[in-house]
């Protein structure tokens, strides 16, 4: 199950990825790790420095994946951030990507959420 998930997150990220591409961001790092954990992507927005947290489900059975997204968890990207930018005072924001796929993979829904905290 645990190889099942990281594939399906793999795959949630590469469709973030192209869907920021397709919104004219400039995707800088993936998978972005230190002491406090790992942001998804990092992409520049013309002057903003995004960090995006993707989330991915396979149905929405057992809750959207929106509903996976807690305080903490974005408490947390906000400390990574932090690290990454190194006290440099530039313009950044969290920004979350939600992605639903179907048993077969096939993308059913990705919606983009900009500035979420």
């Amino acid at each position: 199950m645990k190889a099942f998930n990281r594939a399906t997150g793999r795959l949630a990220e590469e469709l973030a990825s192209s869907a920021l591409k397709k919104k004219g961001y400039t995707i800088l790092q993936q998978n972005f790790a230190n002491r406090f954990g790992e942001i998804d992507i990092i992409a520049q927005d013309h002057n903003t420095l995004v960090f995006v947290e993707v989330k991915a489900k396979t149905g929405v059975e057992f809750g959207s994946p929106e509903e996976m997204i807690s305080p903490a968890k974005l408490q947390k990207i906000r400390n990574m951030a932090t690290v990454y930018t190194e006290g440099k005072s530039v313009s950044c924001r969290i920004d979350v990507i939600a992605v639903v796929l179907n048993l077969d993979d096939d993308l059913v829904r990705l919606t983009h959420y900009e500035n979420v905290y």
